[in-house]
């Protein structure tokens, strides 16, 4: 199943990260819940292949895991990838890709259960479902605890990817809004096709030309951070941690920076607004700026009232 964000949720990351605190643990509890969701519904595929005498073989997985009539995102999951890393690595997501790469890791895996299975070990996992009770052996459970290793990554994966498209183009947005800068000096990249991209974003200044703004929710010192800003032309730069190598990076291209998670860390934005010329409201460290914040996401998301800050 292809994940999704609730609003409440991009709003409540959007949040932390404004807030100074870290947001790592709500797409952590995230991953969690899906993971146990999947986690039932594949136990209880298992039990009734097992009731209907079925080995719980990798060609078992192989037929009804990885077959034609499932979704793209699906197919990946139960390879154990995900949609970003077959994206990244064939630059395309058309599912004959995503069931050749799968593929290509379910016969690394089959090579693995052969490599491991051992006449001298017994293993016998249970796993009931009502009152029925079934046993798997060694190389049953094998291929048990591959499924949900491999599930776990790629669910991982997937989540925060998902993060990142879902939340960095709204985080930008809110900030301009925390700061009160009009609608025409802001906007979404568009796609060839005219449609709005996922995460590129601008900002505009008032002689009308752009700044590409880049957004990375990553933990400090990052590497990706330096890709980015060499790889995509980057003018305006937003994360969440930067390391002082970060930094130096940063200011040595020319490139403005705020960094998010620390006090007041979202003021920042001001030089970068001023440095372009941009108008806006000038704030205050020291201040608590919470209600202003709300309503930013609010008006961003489009959501009923929010919450202060605990």
């Amino acid at each position: 199943m292809p994940l999704t964000l609730r609003p409440d949720v991009v709003a409540e990351i959007i949040r932390r990260v404004l807030d100074g605190r870290d947001h790592r643990d709500v797409v952590v509890d995230m991953i969690d819940a899906i993971f146990v969701s999947d986690v039932l519904d594949f136990f209880e595929q298992v039990v009734k292949a097992k009731i209907r005498n079925e080995g719980i073989t990798v060609d078992w997985y192989r037929s009804h895991f990885l077959n034609d009539q499932v979704d793209k995102d699906v197919f990946a999951m139960n390879g154990g990838l995900n949609m970003k890393t077959i994206g990244n690595k064939r630059g395309t997501q058309r599912k004959e890709i995503v069931i050749e790469e799968s593929l290509e890791h379910h016969d690394r895996f089959l090579e693995l259960v052969d490599s491991l299975t051992d006449d001298a070990v017994s293993i016998d996992l249970s796993l009931t479902l009502g009152k029925v009770t079934v046993h798997l052996d060694l190389n049953e459970t094998l291929v048990v605890i591959n499924a949900l290793a491999v599930r776990r990554a790629a669910i991982r994966g997937g989540a925060w990817s998902t993060m990142g498209k879902r939340v960095e183009a709204p985080l930008m947005e809110t900030l301009c809004r925390i700061f009160e800068v009009d609608s025409r000096y802001f906007t979404r990249a568009l796609g060839k096709d005219r449609a709005l991209r996922e995460v590129d974003y601008y900002l505009i200044l008032p002689n009308g030309q752009r700044a590409k703004c880049e957004v990375k929710l990553m933990g400090r010192g990052n590497p990706e951070s330096a890709d980015a800003i060499h790889a995509r032309d980057t003018d305006v730069f937003v994360a969440s941690t930067l390391s002082d190598r970060n930094k130096r990076q940063l200011d040595s291209a020319n490139v403005l920076w705020t960094q998010l998670q620390e006090p007041s860390g979202f003021i920042r934005f001001h030089g970068t607004l001023r440095r372009l010329g941009i108008p806006h409201v000038e704030l205050r460290e020291g201040v608590d700026y919470s209600t202003r914040i709300n309503r930013a996401i609010q008006d961003t998301l489009g959501l009923g009232q929010l919450g202060t800050r605990n």
